[in-house]
C-alpha cells in the first residue's frame, strides 16, 4: 500500500514493526516513570519532613533543567558516555532515559493527593487497628487516588512515544539498524531528496492514528 524504500523493503510492514518498537518503548517508560513518580510521591507526601525536603530538592533539580535539553543530555550519557559500556544501546537503554526524565510530573501530584488524604479519617482508622505504614500508603490510600495515576500513566504513554520518536530521529533513541517511527522518519529525509515521499507518510499516518487514539482514552479516563 505505501511502496517499498530505497533497498527494497516494504514500507507498510516497517511502520507497522516500527509501531510495535516506538509503542513498547512508550508504554514500558510510563510504566516506569509511573510506578517511580508514585513511590517517591508517596514516600514525600506521607511522611514528610527530612524525606519529603531531600526529595523535593531532587524534584527541583530535575524540572530546573528544561524536559528536551534534560533528555538529550542523558541520551548523550548514556549512548555515548561511560554508561554505554554498561546499559548497551538497545531498547531499554531508551526506555531507562525517558523514565529518569518523566518521572517528575507523577510524583508532584501523588505527592500532592498523599498530603492531602495522609490525616483523613479512614487512614487514622487504619493506624488505630494497627496498619503499617506500608499498609496505609499502599493499601488504603493508594487505591484513593489511583484516578491521578492512571490519567497521568496514559499521559505519559503519549509523550514518550512522541520522545522516542524524536530521539531515534536525531540518531539518540534505538540503534539505528532498529525499526522505529523515529528512524524510519530519519531515513526518509534522503529518500524525500529523490522524490519517495510514502515512507515518511506511512510513519506520520501510524504515528499520528495512534497518539489520537490514546489521547482520546486519555480524555475518556479524565
Amino acid at each position: 500500500a505505501f511502496g517499498a524504500d530505497r533497498l527494497g523493503r516494504d514500507v507498510l510492514s516497517k511502520a507497522i514493526k516500527g509501531a510495535q518498537v516506538s509503542i513498547v518503548v512508550g508504554l514500558a517508560a510510563a510504566v516506569v516513570a509511573t510506578c517511580l513518580g508514585t513511590f517517591l510521591g508517596a514516600l514525600g507526601g506521607y511522611f514528610g519532613g527530612k524525606a519529603d525536603d531531600v526529595l523535593e530538592w531532587v524534584y527541583n533539580v530535575f524540572t530546573s533543567v528544561p524536559y528536551i535539553l534534560l533528555l538529550f543530555a542523558l541520551a548523550a550519557l548514556f549512548k555515548s558516555g561511560p554508561l554505554a559500556h554498561v546499559l548497551g544501546n538497545g531498547v531499554w537503554t531508551v526506555v531507562i532515559i525517558l523514565s529518569l526524565v518523566g518521572w517528575t510530573g507523577i510524583y508532584r501530584l501523588v505527592r500532592a493527593e498523599y498530603i492531602k488524604h495522609r490525616s483523613r479519617e479512614y487512614v487514622r482508622a487504619a493506624e488505630a487497628i494497627g496498619a503499617s505504614h506500608l499498609s496505609r500508603m499502599f493499601t488504603h490510600i493508594l487505591p484513593n487516588i489511583s484516578h491521578v495515576v492512571l490519567v497521568q500513566l496514559s499521559l505519559h504513554v503519549v509523550s514518550f512515544i512522541k520522545a522516542e520518536v524524536i530521539l531515534s530521529f536525531l540518531g539518540l533513541g534505538v540503534p539505528i539498524d532498529m525499526v522505529s517511527w523515529g528512524t524510519m522518519l530519519a531515513e526518509s529525509q534522503t529518500e524525500l531528496i529523490l522524490g519517495k515521499w510514502w515512507q515518511l507518510a506511512a510513519a506520520t499516518v501510524l504515528m499520528a492514528s495512534f497518539v489520537t487514539a490514546f489521547a482520546l482514552l486519555t480524555d475518556a479516563l479524565r
